[in-house]
């Protein structure tokens, strides 16, 4: 049985398009790591944003996982998911986000309307990312066409690299997802592309999927009883164990064995942002603490006459946190 690492779950922070908060893929996860052996990484890709990432980050470090972050960035061929491989991946991913979400504002001022990447875009912010291409809404799923996914896979070729593009297959035992699937790996061989599975995560447990239909149901404008086929045909896309993706997949193991694979390639977490604070010029023989304390302690002196005990307590309390933060900088330069 080959260990398993979920590559692709969209949170509630999917607006209407996920049930589960990030913190409840984190404790579902979690168990599965004690329980099942999976994986211990998990990536979270929100539909055309980064928008779960932080608390996502924040709930995996206590439980020791490894947050990745991505997304699902959408375009006229359906939705890409974009995986950060390094800090430079990151900030390339966010700024195509942002560059297609300026643009369909732009366009169409009212809100709501769906951000669309051209392939113009996913060239100009490609480093550092690698692309699957897709689930039930990826440009291999939607509305088959070998001509056309061909010219889709020799473009994300072109922009990515061979080594940065997955064929992705997801299984929820539907008959006509399967028969897409077949076709994809028919491709994937003819490409000699790698396969990757995932299950297209859009809730942590079987039972919240009903949250997902309400939701479904809101964004249609419709109600649970008219919703019909607009709903989920079963509960299959929750977080599932080793042994359950290991069935699903058993005459494909490499589909399994390859979410491994990417995982060890995607070493950017939130822990790698990096951010410094612009540069502030500090005279000879001055460090940002001395000079932040000189320049605190003048002004103190001219506020408070006389510059009584109280007053300078706080001051030094406040100051000692402002350098334990490293936040000198910022307040020299405010």
């Amino acid at each position: 049985m080959q260990p398993y690492v979920e590559l692709h779950a969209r949170s509630a922070f999917s607006f209407l398009r996920g049930a589960s908060v990030p913190e409840s893929y984190v404790a579902c996860w979690a168990g599965l790591m004690e329980q099942q052996g999976v994986g211990s990484a998990m990536a979270l890709t929100d539909v055309d944003g980064v928008y779960g990432a932080v608390r996502f980050h924040g709930a995996a470090k206590k439980q020791g996982i490894q947050a990745h972050v991505g997304a699902e960035v959408s375009s006229d061929d359906g939705r890409y998911t974009l995986l950060c491989q390094s800090r430079q991946g990151y900030q390339n991913l966010c700024r195509l986000i942002t560059r297609c979400k300026l643009r369909a504002g732009a366009k169409h001022p009212k809100p709501g309307r769906e951000a669309r990447a051209m392939f113009d875009d996913l060239a100009e912010f490609s480093e550092g990312l690698l692309c699957l291409t897709g689930g039930e809404e990826g440009p291999l799923a939607r509305g088959f066409q070998e001509r056309r996914t061909s010219k889709v896979l020799e473009r994300l070729l072109a922009i990515y690299g061979h080594d940065n593009v997955f064929v992705e297959l997801q299984r929820h035992l539907d008959p006509a997802e399967e028969k897409r699937n077949q076709a994809a790996v028919e491709l994937a061989r003819s490409w000699k592309l790698p396969l990757v599975a995932t299950n297209g995560v859009c809730y942590a447990s079987p039972a919240e999927r009903r949250v997902l239909d309400v939701f479904t149901s809101l964004q249609h404008k419709t109600t649970l009883a008219d919703a019909g086929r607009l709903l989920e045909r079963n509960s299959e896309r929750y977080l599932k164990s080793t042994a359950e993706m290991n069935a699903l997949f058993s005459e494909l193991p490499e589909a399994i064995v390859n979410t491994v694979v990417i995982s060890s390639r995607l070493q950017f977490t939130l822990e790698d942002q990096g951010y410094e604070f612009p540069h502030f010029p500090l005279p000879p023989g001055e460090t940002i603490e001395s000079l932040l304390w000189r320049l605190t302690d003048e002004g103190a002196r001219l506020r408070y006459t006389p510059y009584h005990e109280k007053a300078r307590q706080q001051i030094e309390h406040e100051l000692s946190l402002i350098n334990r933060l490293q936040l000198g900088g910022y307040f020299l330069i405010v």
